[in-house]
């Protein structure tokens, strides 16, 4: 299994960790994997990866675009609207050479991508049609689940289709190895010792105190001066608790047979990256940083244990890529 987490921008990080490892494999990497997981810009990663488009496509969209997606708009202080529109993001996305027109049921290997169905207050799990069950998501686009998933509160808009409004899953999966690991239990019926999980983050800040500031807990104490700061805030915490709960977790499930590939921040180096930030500083840290972590990787002989499994085709029930009886 391959678990690629959410981040904004910092996803140039992970991107650029797989365009390194394909590049490496001399093929998409997807084809060493039975499931891909992804949360946010981790999602579209996903997606991108589970249609073999070459991460090194989705590298080139970030590094030159990167600043379109993350263009600030008129917000009133975030008090109107969020700070970044979606547009710019949609736009790329639905470029024939990316996502176009496709639906979710056109990708070659299987991958799960969470969202939060704001409209019900449930998650939502999108998923290709890989089990017998999963009957309807196949029909929507490859645009509408990757805006789905990557809605950040304050940052973005929700994503609105299917009559539904969605916010993005980092929410409540921002690292979503727990839930391939679930996948593989349930719908894949595989037996703990039997599942493998590689994970690539997104260079995660860890969001503690400054002991010297307000702690009553209001706006001044979360966001300063700035409302819209607020929620980014408690947006930020939340993903990078959640990462490090998930490792923790995942070690003990999978003991030996899981493996994480990201970096730690240093204090000036963080104030160069942000998940709104994607400048030629912050680019110069994100991909700087992945090639060191992949040349490591590439030289692991744990890590290239993954790329030595091939998996059995994938059998999907549902779509245009169902398989025939």
């Amino acid at each position: 299994m391959l678990s690629l987490s959410g981040g904004g921008f910092r996803g140039l990080y992970t991107a650029q960790v797989l365009a390194d490892l394909e590049a490496e494999l001399g093929e998409p990497i997807a084809r060493h994997f039975d499931l891909v997981a992804g949360t946010s810009v981790g999602g579209i990663l996903a997606l991108a990866v589970a249609m073999e488009i070459p991460a090194k496509k989705i590298v080139e969209l970030f590094v030159e675009h990167g600043e379109d997606i993350f263009k600030k708009r008129l917000s009133l202080l975030g008090i109107l609207r969020s700070s970044y529109s979606s547009g710019p993001l949609a736009k790329l996305l639905e470029a024939e050479d990316l996502f176009g027109e496709r639906l979710l049921g056109e990708c070659l290997h299987p991958v799960v991508v969470p969202s939060i169905n704001y409209s019900t207050g449930k998650p939502v799990l999108f998923k290709t049609p890989h089990h017998e069950n999963f009957k309807r998501d196949h029909t929507y686009r490859l645009v509408d689940v990757a805006l789905a998933t990557s809605a950040a509160p304050a940052y973005f808009p929700r994503h609105t289709f299917n009559n539904n409004q969605y916010v993005d899953g980092g929410l409540f999966a921002n690292a979503p190895g727990i839930l391939a690991n679930h996948e593989a239990l349930t719908f894949f019926g595989r037996a703990q010792e039997d599942v493998w999980m590689l994970s690539v983050g997104t260079m995660s800040a860890l969001f503690t105190v400054d002991p010297r500031g307000n702690r009553e807990g209001g706006t001044l104490d979360w966001g300063g001066w700035s409302p819209a700061e607020t929620p980014k805030r408690l947006f930020g915490l939340a993903i990078s608790v959640q990462e490090s709960l998930t490792d923790f977790i995942l070690k003990h499930c999978l003991q030996g047979r899981y493996q994480h590939l990201d970096d730690d921040l240093t204090e000036r180096r963080a104030n160069a990256v942000a998940l709104d930030k994607a400048n030629a500083a912050a680019r110069e840290v994100l991909q700087g940083t992945a090639a060191e972590r992949s040349k490591f990787a590439i030289g692991d002989p744990v890590i290239r244990n993954f790329f030595n499994h091939r998996p059995q085709a994938a059998r999907f029930h549902y779509g245009p890529r169902a398989a025939k009886e």
